[in-house]
C-alpha cells in the first residue's frame, strides 16, 4: 500500500501506525519520506496477504479520500548484509532497473536492502541479481530456487509470539553530520544512472546509512538517501554528471538513529510505537526504514538530544544492560 498525505497532519501516526497496531496487523516494510510544501508526504507499506484487505479498510479509512493505492500480488526481495555499502545499494537497484522490474517501494537497514515488486517479477528479478552478485550459498538461480525456505503457517506461528511491556532492542545508535538529498527519478532509465551514481560514490569508500523509495507525483520515483556532509559537493558533481537537470533537494545537517534488532516484522506496534514517542515529542521525522529487523529514522539534527532521550525512555536498550 502507498499513502500519501499532508505535512503538518500527523497521519504517519493517527492515520496508519497506530489503528494497524490497536488490530494487532504486523507491517513486514515500511518506508516514509516526509514531505513540506511542495510535496506530499508518501508512506509505502506492506502487509502479510491475509491481512490485505483489513489494513486497506483501516489505511483507507484514516486518509483523505483517494490518497491510499492497494498493490495486491506483491512480494519483498531482500539482500543481505551490506554494511551500508554504497556499491552494493546502486548494484540491487541497477540489477532491478535493467531487468525492467518495477519497484513499489524500497527500504534499508543497516545491513540489508528491500525491494517491494510483482511477485509475477520475482523470478525476473533474482535472476538480474546473479548478473551482479555472487553468493556462497547457491552459484545459479536454480540452485537458490532449490533451498527449502520454512513454510509460511510455520513463519506466522512466529510472528507476535511474544509481546514486551517495554520493546528490547540490541542498540540504539546514531550518526550525525549527514545531509539528506531527495531526487524524483522520471524514468527506470534515470534509476540506472542514481544506481550507478551509488556504486561510484562505493568506489570512493563513502557509505549510504539510510535510503528508501516511495512513489512520488506524476507517476515518478521519489528517492530519498543520507550521506555525510564531507562530500556534499562531490555527491552534487556525481549526480550532475550522470543525471543532468534532474530535480534535487537537500536538507542539512540531518542525523540518523538505529534502533537494532526490535524484530521489526515479527511482531505488531513497533514502528508505532516508535512513531508516537517521536511526535510526541516534537520531533520532525524526515524519513523512516523499516525494514527486516531493524528501524532507521532521520531526524534534524537539532532535534537529535530530545529524539535520543525519548527513544531511551520508550525502548530497553539491552546493550547498556550488560
Amino acid at each position: 500500500m502507498a499513502s500519501s498525505f499532508q505535512p503538518g497532519e500527523r497521519r504517519l501516526e493517527l492515520g496508519i501506525s497506530s489503528p494497524l497496531a490497536r488490530n494487532k496487523i504486523n507491517l513486514t516494510l515500511l518506508a516514509h519520506v516526509a514531505g513540506d510544501a511542495a510535496l506530499d508526504s508518501v508512506t509505502v507499506l506492506c502487509a502479510d496477504l491475509a491481512a490485505g484487505s483489513e489494513t486497506y479498510s483501516l489505511v483507507n479509512a484514516g486518509n483523505r479520500k483517494g490518497a491510499v493505492r492497494l498493490h495486491s500480488g506483491t512480494c519483498i526481495l531482500s539482500l543481505y548484509p551490506h554494511d551500508k555499502r554504497s556499491e552494493i545499494k546502486g548494484n540491487f537497484i541497477l540489477s532491478l532497473a535493467q531487468a525492467r522490474v518495477k519497484i513499489r517501494g524500497l527500504a534499508s537497514s543497516p545491513s540489508a536492502i528491500a525491494a517491494v515488486l510483482s511477485r509475477n517479477a520475482k523470478d525476473r528479478a533474482i535472476q538480474a541479481l546473479f548478473q551482479h552478485f555472487k553468493f556462497p550459498s547457491y552459484q545459479t538461480p536454480e540452485e537458490f530456487y532449490a533451498v527449502r525456505h520454512p513454510p509460511e503457517e510455520v513463519v506466522r506461528e512466529v510472528i507476535a509470539s511474544y509481546q514486551e511491556k517495554v520493546i528490547r532492542v540490541y542498540h540504539i545508535i546514531h550518526q550525525e553530520d549527514l545531509d539528506l538529498w531527495e531526487l524524483l527519478v522520471p524514468s527506470s532509465r534515470t534509476l540506472e544512472a542514481f544506481a550507478e551514481a551509488l556504486i561510484v560514490l562505493g568506489a570512493k569508500g563513502l557509505k549510504i546509512p539510510f535510503l528508501v523509495a516511495v512513489p512520488g507525483p506524476e507517476k515518478k520515483f521519489l528517492l530519498s538517501f543520507a550521506i555525510t556532509r564531507e562530500v556534499t559537493e562531490e555527491v552534487e558533481r556525481i549526480l550532475e554528471e550522470r543525471i543532468p537537470a534532474l530535480v534535487t533537494r537537500r536538507h542539512s545537517p540531518v542525523a540518523a538513529i538505529f534502533l537494532h534488532g526490535p524484530h521489526f516484522g515479527d511482531r505488531y506496534g513497533i514502528a508505532d510505537t516508535l512513531i508516537q514517542a517521536l511526535e510526541g515529542a516534537g520531533v520532525s521525522l524526515l524519513g523512516l526504514s523499516c525494514c527486516v529487523s531493524s528501524i532507521t529514522v532521520v531526524v534534524k539534527q537539532a532535534e537529535l538530544p530530545g529524539a535520543l532521550q525519548v527513544l531511551g525512555d520508550t525502548f530497553e536498550d539491552q546493550s547498556k544492560c550488560r
